[in-house]
């Protein structure tokens, strides 16, 4: 679903050689095939002229930083996380690799990440994120209110995440009237939640909740990574149709 949100903004750059690097398990494996997918088919005539999926948290930054580099390609599509994507950001700024080469990259934009990075954060970065700092709507004003109330600290994207989640959960159990797992089950299909980034549903043909992202752009701010110009996108356009979900389903 993130990936979807990305491509279009990797679409507008019209850059002809990408350059992937992933963290090699499912999460990382599937990102990086859908980007390619849907890249190829929003663009015929690209080339993804690197590949590299380094074991989740062992990235080898020197050597994978001087293989993109060998490669020269024209843009990259990042999607280490994490203690690996310091590394990676690190060594990728001292040596140059993003010079004059775009970067389209999932997560970064979370708080999570933007504050490990600090006085690293690169600028101008396509990425996926949580911009707490600049939201303004009435869900998130009293989220925001509420928990640094009680933690005097901003929350993360982790934060929203596992207060929806808890919200999620109780009003399941409400509505079912029971803890029994069927019942439960039954009871969060199509069902709407209140969170902080306004009304979400959990789809009654597969249960997932349409909670969307942003997309907007890391910067450097005086030492501190923020995201900018970011836009809220709705989960439920950039999710798999119930056929398609149906299809890749087919064995369960």
């Amino acid at each position: 679903m993130q990936v979807s949100m990305l491509v279009p903004e990797a679409l507008k750059m019209k850059k002809k050689r990408w350059a992937l690097v992933y963290p090699n398990y499912e999460y990382g494996q599937s990102a990086a095939a859908t980007f390619k997918q849907l890249l190829k088919t929003g663009q015929s005539d690209v080339e993804f002229v690197a590949e590299l999926a380094p074991p989740l948290g062992k990235l080898d930054a020197g050597a994978v930083t001087q293989a993109l580099a060998d490669a020269k390609p024209d843009a990259i599509f990042n999607v280490l996380f994490g203690a690996d994507l310091t590394k990676f950001v690190r060594e990728g700024q001292t040596r140059g690799l993003f010079t004059g080469r775009e970067v389209v990259s999932l997560l970064t934009g979370e708080p999570e990440y933007l504050d490990a990075l600090k006085d690293d954060t690169p600028n101008g970065w396509v990425v996926t994120g949580y911009p707490w700092g600049s939201l303004n709507s009435p869900e998130h004003s009293a989220f925001l209110s509420a928990y640094q109330k009680r933690y005097n600290d901003y929350p993360r994207l982790g934060s929203v995440v596992g207060f929806t989640m808890i919200k999620s959960i109780a009003q399941a159990y409400k509505k079912a009237g029971s803890n029994d797992t069927e019942k439960l089950m039954a009871a969060s299909r199509g069902m709407v939640v209140e969170s902080p980034f306004g009304k979400i549903t959990f789809r009654a043909e597969d249960q997932q909740s349409t909670m969307g992202a942003f997309v907007g752009k890391t910067k450097n701010d005086n030492g501190k990574g923020v995201l900018v110009d970011a836009k809220y996108m709705d989960g439920a356009k950039f999710q798999p149709t119930a056929d398609e979900v149906k299809k890749l389903r087919a064995n369960d």
